[in-house]
């Protein structure tokens, strides 16, 4: 394997790495694990994030046959009192609904599950925050996933060419440039309008997380897409600016605008 393509290599798998942290760390990400209940235990998982209408339908699976359960609801960041709903059975499962919000809107929520004079509260010593978003069409998401993948990949080859001893660096540094475009902002504002109704939440209208940490990567490598056409030694501004997006992509996701 020649050197361009063990670069290329080492930059999809640092893509892969950091895409799917972004995907799991982010606050849409379902809260699961393991609840012993009853001598036994069952696994749980909470969603955090209601796409379309309708009401959203909290389901858990407890096993025990004489289990019972309740979900307990607020909204979002209030200190009014939990909203006590009991769960009806489905089978094997317990199930009640959380009332439906405009999209954007959060409620936090919790579920009590008993059997045989034991209990378990889910998600333990805490609470679910689930927000509410609209559907987003394949044909506008993929393509901004791609191109913010796509993004991270060619900074990162980017990068790693400028360490080369005659490294190449316009070709990279725009093509960076055109997919953290393409990808953070027409596309990205579209996915933003159809979820919340709302293209840009970011810096100057507001200051959603996602919005401006795209902001910020763009700017960086626009200055070193400058650097690269007016420096002798542009090296440095490339691994800055593909050190800047890495560390923008290891901040948590977060897919909604600020309330």
């Amino acid at each position: 394997m020649n050197t361009s393509r063990l670069l290329w290599l080492v930059s999809l798998l640092l893509t892969l790495v950091f895409g799917y942290w972004q995907r799991v760390s982010g606050p849409t990400w379902p809260l699961s694990g393991r609840a012993p209940l009853a001598g036994g235990s069952f696994a749980w998982r909470l969603e955090r994030t209601h796409a379309g209408a309708g009401d959203h339908v909290v389901v858990v699976r407890p096993g025990a046959a004489g289990a019972t359960g309740a979900l307990e609801w607020r909204e979002h960041g209030a200190p009014s009192a939990w909203t006590r709903l009991e769960m009806r059975r489905a089978g094997d499962a317990l199930i009640a609904a959380l009332p439906h919000r405009a999209p954007g809107g959060k409620l936090d929520y919790r579920v009590r599950i008993g059997s045989g004079g034991t209990g378990v509260t889910l998600p333990p010593g805490g609470q679910a925050v689930l927000r509410f978003r609209n559907d987003v069409p394949a044909w506008v998401l993929i393509p901004h996933i791609v191109c913010m993948l796509g993004a991270l990949a060619l900074g990162t080859r980017a990068a790693l060419e400028a360490f080369r001893r005659e490294p190449r660096l316009k070709g990279l540094t725009l093509r960076t440039i055109a997919a953290l475009f393409l990808g953070g902002f027409p596309l990205g504002c579209a996915v933003s309008a159809y979820a919340f109704g709302r293209p840009w939440g970011g810096f100057p209208l507001g200051n959603d997380a996602t919005d401006d940490k795209t902001l910020i990567a763009f700017l960086g490598w626009l200055a070193a897409g400058v650097a690269v056409f007016t420096l002798r030694r542009p090296r440095g501004w490339v691994v800055a600016a593909a050190l800047l997006m890495l560390v923008v992509y290891l901040i948590p996701h977060s897919f909604a605008p600020p309330r």
